[in-house]
């Protein structure tokens, strides 16, 4: 078992390293992607900034609320999916067939397929999320250290949700609409607005349905006033969530049917 993990590990790292050197051998493509991207990005700033400059606020809320909660989405996500952007391609490889050529490779067979992609555009949300939270911070080292290590965390949401998802499809078909949806439309809609603004009943579906508090809400607020249960319990759920798209990725592949797609993986 201590050998295995110690295998996965090294070819965790082999995968990055090999996904930075696809991204550095489409220079023009990867500089773009995340150029645009944190353009994208910064333009909802330029939002919240108006409103709070223009409109005023009786939340609460302040501007470096929404900062943080910027920083955790665009960094969480950022992770994801230039490290592990594989996750988006499961229900496609399952529906061709093509997962076959991972099934036959002495390797774990979730992380060989969460790190054959590299999304390049997401490596402009991981950029961003680090520079908004480096001004949110205002360059407190501690600050800046438990952000990261909380966005790595927050990551595994997306991943998690993605692998469930798009797993699934071996049971009803193709879910790559309701996974994009999900993520779009749930995760990153609602990280990205401050909590108060919902209503109770929102706010208990953020809480358990939809992982967003864990996600945003709690490590922003972790960020003003540090609180180690808060951390741990972000750290809990964030491996009970984990534990969940394994087990349901695993369940699929036992169900799943071979295409007799025996190419090599790109």
């Amino acid at each position: 078992m201590l050998m295995e993990v110690k295998n996965n590990i090294r070819y965790f790292f082999s995968a990055i390293r090999i996904s930075i050197k696809s991204a550095m051998a489409y220079k023009a493509s990867f500089l773009v992607q995340t150029i645009f991207m944190a353009i994208n990005n910064l333009f909802f700033l330029i939002f919240w900034g108006v409103v709070f400059k223009n409109i005023g606020n009786d939340t609460g809320i302040t501007f470096n609320n929404v900062l943080y909660l910027w920083s955790f989405s665009t960094i969480s996500y950022g992770i994801a999916y230039f490290f592990f952007g594989g996750i988006q391609k499961i229900n496609d490889y399952i529906i061709t067939g093509a997962m076959d050529s991972y099934l036959l490779q002495p390797k774990n067979v979730l992380l060989n397929v969460c790190t054959s992609k590299c999304n390049f555009a997401a490596c402009g949300d991981l950029l961003y999320g680090i520079v908004v939270g480096i001004i949110a911070t205002g360059g407190d080292i501690r600050k800046i250290l438990l952000m990261l290590f909380i966005g790595l965390f927050g990551s595994i949401f997306f991943i998690s949700t993605e692998v469930i998802l798009r797993s699934i499809s071996v049971w009803i078909g193709d879910t790559k609409t309701i996974a994009n949806r999900y993520v779009e439309m749930l995760l990153i809609t609602f990280s990205t607005y401050p909590e108060n603004i919902f209503k109770i009943g929102i706010k208990f579906i953020l809480y358990t349905v939809v992982p967003v508090a864990y996600l945003a809400y709690i490590p922003s607020s972790l960020m003003a006033n540090f609180n180690l249960k808060s951390l741990m319990l972000v750290i809990a759920v964030g491996l009970v969530y984990f534990t969940i798209a394994v087990i349901t990725f695993n369940k699929a592949m036992k169900n799943y049917e071979s295409g007799n797609n025996l190419a090599m993986k790109n």
